[in-house]
């Protein structure tokens, strides 16, 4: 393989193809989108979407498959085009603001690299001791020079989740990406994240079938129905979530909601 086709495939991975430089006080920013509209031939994904969230909020998507939640992220991230509508991100295009990285369900670890070099992907040398730092706080301090193939599911997503947040994005967008992973080492990566959310306090937005995740993690629930929203409900629990009767109640809403759709 050449130095060219390394380089090429190396980018495909990053949600950006250009470094942004860290910025140590980067917070959260506001998304807006107007009258969103997303076709693929004569299916509609999504029909007139309108929604505001907050700078710093933690929005969860819900929804069955196939209702458009991907898709959403995936325009969020100028990863794909809009057929019509705008999303605009503090005030401006998309497609202008770089701060923004995605983390998805598969990590997407490049094999012939060390972990601490899948981390730092895209910086200079000179910034690698940033990534052991990142490392450090995901619990990978000790792991950073393995290769990605010696990681246990749940420890590649612990990387993929540090490579995202090195840049100290200003929105982290999460497209299930504690899906594959067995019930202890979800709820595990849910606290870390949420933990990663509170230090650094970027918007997040968490695509997810598991309306229990939806419930532990978010300010607010959105169900997307047919490309639309269907309903919308606040999480207005303290932290860290206790799954007490209020948090059941609230799931069991969720839940009902989305088996009515």
């Amino acid at each position: 393989m050449s130095n060219l086709s390394v380089t090429h495939l190396e980018q495909q991975v990053l949600t950006r193809s250009s470094p942004v430089a860290h910025t140590p006080d980067a917070k959260g920013i506001e998304i807006q989108i107007k009258k969103l509209h997303k076709y693929y031939g004569q299916v509609t994904v999504l029909e007139n979407l309108d929604l505001d969230i907050r700078a710093g909020e933690f929005l969860a998507i819900v929804g069955r498959s196939g209702c458009g939640k991907s898709t959403l992220l995936r325009l969020i991230a100028d990863l794909e085009q809009s057929s019509s509508g705008q999303i605009y991100l503090n005030g401006q295009n998309a497609s202008h603001e770089p701060d923004v990285r995605v983390m998805f369900q598969d990590p997407r670890l490049l094999p012939w690299r060390s972990v601490v070099d899948n981390v730092n992907l895209g910086r200079s040398k000179a910034e690698k001791v940033q990534a052991f730092t990142l490392l450090e706080k995901v619990g990978l301090k000790e792991k950073s020079q393995l290769w990605p193939t010696q990681l246990s599911g749940g420890q590649r997503q612990r990387a993929a989740l540090a490579r995202a947040l090195l840049h100290r994005p200003k929105v982290l967008l999460l497209d299930e990406p504690l899906g594959a992973l067995d019930a202890l080492t979800r709820l595990d990566m849910q606290q870390l994240i949420e933990n990663l959310w509170l230090d650094q306090g970027f918007t997040a937005i968490l695509v997810t079938h598991d309306v229990s995740e939806a419930v532990q993690l978010a300010d607010r629930i959105i169900l997307l129905n047919r490309g639309e929203i269907e309903s919308q409900f606040a999480v207005n629990l303290p932290r860290p979530r206790q799954k007490n009767t209020a948090f059941t109640q609230l799931e069991q809403r969720v839940l009902n909601a989305v088996l009515a759709t």
